[in-house]
């Protein structure tokens, strides 16, 4: 409902609230004229129709949208991406206020009928939602049709780790590549301690608690280069390491009171594609280990605390992850996964549940 005020300077003033919460006000000298601009306006807020710029396209307000944003370099570099190569081919030359809930249905049908995976849907998907989400929010469309859309199922991968005889094995192989040192305490701290590529490469030999074993983790590598800051919160933590990891990075920093701890041969900040192409790769190659991500070590912590009986909370704060839900796909690993079942197995004559009858007497097949 509009609200009315009369003005000192005699004119008469109507304000109306957009579904989104925004209000806009309008000034006449005539109270009925204002009577019918609040009307209209209402009217049009309940028909859908934009408060402004009606001949809005995707592609103009995508535009606005990508230029407004305050994210990370690299997330607005992955975002400009999806926009361009799979939302603007549909809906660049489509007014805003035009698209319909079941338009958004088709396309995502489309895209997965074309052989698109569902990753790659559900990330299209995800940048027009929140589109057309700040649309709603800067009251130039009433309501987005992102709502209720069926999309792809991603199915995750089963979980892999290292197995301490294929770390070992890798290591073998790290011992006869130039710079073996570097690499060998790269992947030793990566699999005991869970870094992420970005937090190793972004780690100074100030960092490092030789005393109390400890690396402290808080600047991170980028494509855009070193941030001072991590991926979260969370992430600023202190991660202990073994005594094997210990005589690995002291062979590294011994000498060195500052600097990147982990070089390339030009002494610049590990890259994390050339260490996967340049080092890890061949490393794996020569160990006998099948081909995985070098992001695989963060799994390998993992699993290797849940099968030592490490608390999960005390896993995910040492990983850097707000929850345990991560985790929890390493929960069958750990020492006492199952017992009560199978001390239920295990017993001479385990308890059953005992049957129930219908109040008529009759046995329940329940």
């Amino acid at each position: 409902m509009a609200y009315y005020r009369k003005l000192p300077s005699g004119k008469h003033q109507f304000t109306v609230r957009h579904p989104s919460g925004r209000r806009e006000s309008k000034a006449f000298d005539l109270k009925g004229m204002g009577k019918v601009w609040a009307n209209e306006r209402e009217a049009s807020f309940r028909n859908g129709t934009p408060v402004s710029a009606s001949k809005l396209t995707v592609e103009q307000w995508a535009t606005r949208w990508l230029a407004a944003r305050n994210v990370e370099p690299a997330t607005a570099a992955k975002d400009a991406s999806q926009i361009r190569t799979h939302v603007l081919p549909q809906w660049g030359s489509w007014p805003l206020q035009s698209i319909g809930r079941l338009d958004v249905q088709a396309w995502v049908r489309a895209m997965t009928a074309a052989g698109l995976g569902a990753n790659t849907v559900t990330g299209a998907y995800q940048r027009l939602a929140a589109m057309l989400s700040d649309a709603v929010l800067e009251g130039v469309l009433a309501g987005s049709p992102c709502r209720e859309i069926d999309l792809p199922k991603v199915v995750k991968p089963a979980p892999r780790w290292l197995s301490r005889e294929e770390h070992d094995r890798i290591q073998l192989a790290l011992a006869v590549t130039p710079r073996a040192a570097v690499w060998q305490a790269y992947v030793g701290l990566a699999c005991f301690s869970g870094l992420r590529p970005g937090e190793l490469a972004g780690l100074d030999v100030p960092h490092i608690d030789f005393d109390r074993s400890l690396v402290r983790v808080g600047q991170v590598m980028t494509r855009h280069g070193l941030r001072a800051y991590p991926k979260s919160d969370t992430s600023v933590r202190s991660v202990p390491f073994p005594a094997e990891v210990r005589d690995l990075l002291w062979r590294v920093v011994a000498d060195r009171g500052e600097g990147p701890v982990f070089t390339s041969p030009r002494g610049e900040r590990v890259r994390d594609e050339l260490f996967r192409d340049r080092v890890w790769g061949p490393a794996l190659k020569a160990a006998g280990v099948e081909y995985a991500r070098p992001y695989i070590t963060r799994h390998t912590c993992a699993s290797w605390l849940v099968q030592a009986g490490v608390p999960t909370w005390e896993i995910a704060k040492m990983l850097g992850h707000s929850s345990t839900r991560l985790i929890d796909v390493y929960a069958h690993l750990a020492p006492d996964a199952h017992e009560r079942v199978r001390a239920v197995w295990s017993s001479e004559q385990p308890a059953m549940p005992a049957r129930t009858s219908d109040s008529d007497g009759a046995r329940s097949p329940f």
